[in-house]
């Protein structure tokens, strides 16, 4: 297997010359190199996953050849849970459960490293400034440091570092508005293998015996010639706007799910709504799950959950504002 080659490191007080437009411009482009070099590259590394107090330690594959990305990831803290991606078909083990998942998904969103960096809105720049930082040393390699720093209340930051000859993050820290980090994901080891084999993409765990769920296609219902979705958000926090509307099955359940994405283009956040049960109002409020926040109510019925990895006042905010269409959801 080779190793990234390091190159010399870059001056950062050269940086200080160029006007911040100009830097801004260099920061946006290492972001799309990452976004390429994630699904495109072949890699393998160990990673340290931190939110608060909880900290996990997770290994991932990633092969792409020919234009067809497989991967795997699965923790080293807790065997048999795994994760693994064909395209866009996503299988999650849960040994200790004894169940299985498995899902369809568009794009990058199946990928771990990417998250929801970049969705490719043309107004992005209304909501967070893009800015190179210099560079540092990760894993003996010279890493280009990019921050994205948000001009509100609304959403987190971000700062990465990406490896200068491939553009694969190696360190990844969300920022809460203060600069608080929220949550990190650090590399503590990384290749990019000249081959990865069929065999290291298996999973560990046998799933003889369990119980498998999975997804039927959801209907989607934004887009160019769908239909209107049957809810929407009348006051948005700014920047914030539908970028999809599905009606999902839910597996182990008879009932459907309005599923709706609201996005800057950076964060989203997803909003369920679902048929309210008898003690779904003692739910009601704002959860935390690792660096997601989440707000649930009972609105005309119906049980309305937002969740996102931003701050709590952005998921409040579209969760109390939500209101169904004429005539409503069924």
């Amino acid at each position: 297997m080779t190793r990234l080659i390091v190159q010399p490191r870059v001056l950062a007080a050269a940086l200080c010359i160029l006007p911040a437009a100009a830097l801004a411009d260099e920061a946006r482009e290492w972001l799309s190199r990452m976004e390429q070099a994630v699904e495109s590259l072949s890699y393998e590394g160990t990673f340290v996953h931190m939110v608060g107090n909880q900290v996990e330690t997770m290994h991932v594959i990633h092969r792409a050849v020919d234009g067809e990305v497989s991967e795997r990831l699965f923790s080293r803290d807790q065997p048999g849970r795994e994760i693994l991606r064909r395209n866009g078909k996503v299988t999650c083990i849960f040994a200790d459960q004894q169940t299985v998942l498995v899902e369809r998904r568009a794009g990058r969103h199946g990928a771990p490293l990417l998250g929801a960096l970049l969705e490719g809105a043309s107004d992005i720049e209304q909501w967070y400034d893009f800015a190179e930082a210099g560079t540092d040393s990760k894993l003996g390699r010279t890493a280009k440091i990019i921050e994205i720093r948000p001009r509100d209340e609304f959403r987190y930051g971000h700062r990465l570092w990406l490896d200068q000859v491939t553009a694969i993050p190696l360190k990844i820290q969300l920022l809460d508005p203060a600069g608080r980090t929220v949550e990190q994901i650090q590399f503590v080891s990384m290749i990019v293998p000249a081959e990865i084999s069929d065999a290291r993409l298996q999973p560990d765990v046998a799933t003889d015996g369990f119980t498998w769920y999975e997804q039927e296609p959801s209907r989607e219902r934004a887009g160019a010639g769908a239909a209107m979705p049957g809810w929407e958000v009348t006051d948005p926090p700014p920047g914030f706007a539908l970028r999809e509307a599905r009606v999902r099955p839910m597996p182990g359940t008879e009932h459907e799910v309005e599923h709706l994405v609201y996005s800057d283009g950076l964060a989203s956040v997803s909003l369920f709504v679902e048929p309210a049960e008898g003690g779904d109002g003692e739910l009601a409020g704002l959860s935390r799950m690792g660096a997601a926040h989440a707000f649930t109510l009972v609105i005309e019925g119906r049980q309305v959950t937002a969740v996102g990895e931003v701050p709590p006042n952005t998921v409040e905010r579209l969760a109390r504002s939500l209101r169904p269409l004429d005539p409503p959801p069924q």
